[in-house]
């Protein structure tokens, strides 16, 4: 059978979900923050999305949970969180990895 789907496809699938995601929504102790995408892996068809707490003032707090949202503020992807934040940085990390299935047939 043919290869249906072209690597250029695939290429152009994942830099489009890449694209949509605009920065993060972090929920500390209650509160939801704003924040921006910190990192962006691109490997193969997996996109992976980093948000990186710095802030001092978290320092004690509970993340209670992160979200990925578009420029329009909608919120395409969240994950519940439950770590206290210490003195140091907090990474947070979001995995896509696509999965695509074509087939071509008469029909």
């Amino acid at each position: 059978m043919a290869e249906v789907i072209k690597p250029l496809l695939l290429d152009k699938l994942v830099s489009d979900l890449s694209g949509h995601i605009a920065g993060a929504l972090v929920n500390i102790d209650g509160q939801q923050v704003v924040y921006p995408i910190y990192n962006t892996i691109v490997s193969g068809l997996s996109v992976r999305k980093y948000i990186y707490i710095t802030e001092t003032q978290a320092v004690g707090k509970q993340l209670l949970g992160a979200a990925l949202l578009d420029v329009d503020g909608n919120i395409l992807a969240d994950q519940p969180l439950t770590v206290t934040k210490n003195d140091k940085g907090f990474l947070i990390a979001f995995e896509f990895v696509l999965r695509l299935e074509a087939s071509a047939g008469d029909v």
